[in-house]
């Protein structure tokens, strides 16, 4: 039975008595969150998050979780940079290159959510693949990285990105230029 007192149905369609047991006993860890106010435990949370959106869409029609959103690559990343009014006009600049391969790589309806560790690896090695040089792909992906943690920040907690997996290291410029 739901905080709003009303016995609600979650349908799994065909699977295992199992797995049918283990995602009871999740639910009514959902319930007992909902109907108390209390946080959900750590295990629960990672299983909602990694939960696909057929099943959240599920539990959102019980009023277990939060629908997801899903927002676009293009349109955050638009409002990201028009919403840092501390930024310098040349960071906007080099923000605006980040976003520029960002976008020309998944597309600006790409959303967020979608951007796996793999694909993610891709954009990078897509960067590498134009010629740039290994600080300007080492930043740009520094930016991305940023980018992806503002969406973290500012969305619900079943958001995920892997753009904050990827270690930072710059490297001092050849020898060979003049300085």
């Amino acid at each position: 039975m739901g905080p709003d007192r009303l016995r609600k149905t979650v349908r799994l369609g065909d699977v295992p008595q199992r797995a049918a047991e283990s995602v009871k006993l999740r639910i009514e860890h959902l319930l007992a969150s909902a109907t108390t106010g209390s946080p959900l435990d750590d295990e629960t949370g990672r299983w909602v998050a990694n939960l696909d959106d057929a099943m959240v869409e599920k539990l959102a029609a019980v009023d277990l979780v939060p629908k997801r959103q899903s927002t676009q690559l293009g349109a955050f990343l638009e409002a990201y940079i028009v919403a840092r009014c501390d930024t310098k006009p040349n960071t906007r600049i080099v923000y605006g290159h980040t976003e520029r391969n960002l976008v020309e790589y998944f597309g600006a309806n790409k959303a967020l959510r979608e951007i796996s560790p793999g694909v993610a690896d891709h954009w990078r090695l897509n960067l590498v693949k134009q010629g740039l040089a290994d600080n300007t792909v080492r930043r740009r992906c520094g930016i991305a990285k940023q980018f992806f943690r503002a969406a973290i920040h500012g969305s619900s907690p079943c958001f995920r990105s892997w753009f904050p997996t990827f270690r930072m290291c710059l490297t001092p410029p050849s020898r060979g230029r003049n300085t």
